[in-house]
């Protein structure tokens, strides 16, 4: 278990490194799975002001938040997602 907390801290550490270093010099997010949990902690800052639409869609469309809850960094109903 310690072993495992600290691979995912070096995990999670690695990804914040190089996502500040591609959104900073004007890279994008994306994955052939998405953005997902992992990258939606970044999606507001890579979408700026969009995401503001991004938010009023997912409101309008999904009022209760059912549909893929915490994920594209969107608030969820059910709290903060279980990783990362």
């Amino acid at each position: 278990p310690a072993a495992r907390v600290a691979a995912e801290a070096y995990y999670r550490a690695a990804w914040d490194a190089v996502t500040d270093a591609t959104l900073t010099r004007g890279g994008a997010l994306s994955h052939h799975h998405g953005v997902g949990l992992n990258r939606g902690r970044y999606l507001a800052g890579a979408l700026g002001s969009g995401f503001a639409v991004l938010e009023a869609l997912k409101a309008t469309l999904d009022p209760h938040g059912i549909l893929n809850p915490g994920k594209l960094g969107l608030a969820s109903p059910f709290g903060p997602p279980p990783w990362p």
